[in-house]
């Protein structure tokens, strides 16, 4: 599985951890549920390689313009 270290600023991290005491459930379960659901409501399960140049900021794009 891949990992990812990500930067949340205090207010959203002391949030997170609260939710996950109150659920009784480890801060990556309930941040993987987070991705989960965003994923899923925003159609980004559904997107392929090929169509993820088109929509592309200029800075998420590679040197060459691709």
């Amino acid at each position: 599985m891949p990992r990812l270290t990500i930067a949340l600023d205090e207010k959203d991290h002391l949030a997170l951890k609260l939710l996950s005491l109150r659920e009784n459930r480890r801060l990556n379960e309930v941040i993987d549920d987070a991705i989960k659901f965003y994923l899923s409501s925003t159609g980004g399960y559904g997107l392929r390689i090929s169509d993820a140049g088109t929509d592309l900021p200029d800075s998420a794009k590679t040197s060459d313009g691709e």
